[in-house]
């Protein structure tokens, strides 16, 4: 028993070795599990806290700065700021998708469009198992479904990372990349930051909502990563 084990364990030690391409996708595969479960240990702690307690440490305090800060033309922003967390992203990612498909990137539409789609139902299915009410306090807009976590600032974390990371994976373009990252973070900060604005969102809704992101985000891509490393194990077994 003992020896077969050790068989296997050498012979999966020599399958890493056998390919630099193999050694980047197990260390992307360890690096993304760690990122992976440390977001959902934060996201956990957050819910956890909202549902014994319903506040948030800071979302009295923080609430009250960012409510100090109206005024008309800041309020005629953010409700164009939150519009780009909402219809844009979902009318972007159809057309994302559509154009990888028409390109022939077909592996790259799919993955897309999965972790958008899988995206967005995870957000609605945490809303219905929290079921946190909107806060109540000098809302500017009426929103009728539930507080926690933040939709727009989910899905939009899932959507411009989604954007800047493919944009990377397909140009290897350092400089473009690095600016379009920083673009798409401060969308993503400056939608969160809308939400609080506009009374439709706590705090803790919003930070909640980014880690919820990049839980799934990550969980995403090491799913893919998982098939390629499978696929590459099974190759190497089957030229042996």
């Amino acid at each position: 028993m003992k020896k077969k084990v050790g068989r296997k364990v050498y012979n999966f030690l020599l399958f890493l070795d056998s390919s630099q391409a193999t050694v980047l996708v197990f260390t992307e595969l360890l690096f993304g599990t760690f990122l992976s479960i440390i977001s959902f240990l934060m996201f956990s702690k957050i819910a956890k806290d909202i549902l014994e307690n319903d506040q948030f440490r800071f979302d009295s305090t923080l609430i009250n700065f960012i409510y100090s800060l109206r005024t008309p033309l800041l309020t005629k922003i953010m409700n164009f700021i939150s519009f780009l967390g909402n219809d844009v992203i979902v009318l972007g990612a159809f057309i994302i998708i559509i154009l990888l498909i028409r390109k022939r990137y077909r592996h790259e539409a799919i993955l897309f469009g999965f972790i958008f789609e899988m995206g967005f139902f995870i957000n609605l299915f945490l809303k219905f198992l929290i079921r946190r009410p909107r806060p109540d306090i000098a809302p500017l807009l009426v929103e009728l479904s539930y507080s926690f976590p933040s939709g727009h600032s989910m899905n939009s974390f899932v959507f411009y990372v989604a954007v800047a990371y493919f944009i990377f994976r397909f140009t290897r373009n350092k400089r473009l990349s690095t600016l379009i990252f920083f673009t798409c973070l401060l969308l993503i900060l400056s939608i969160g930051f809308s939400r609080i604005y506009l009374g439709v969102h706590y705090p803790s809704d919003v930070l909640a909502g980014y880690i919820g992101g990049a839980w799934w985000f990550v969980t995403a891509l090491l799913i893919e990563k998982t098939i390629v490393f499978y696929k590459l194990f099974k190759s190497s077994k089957e030229s042996k």
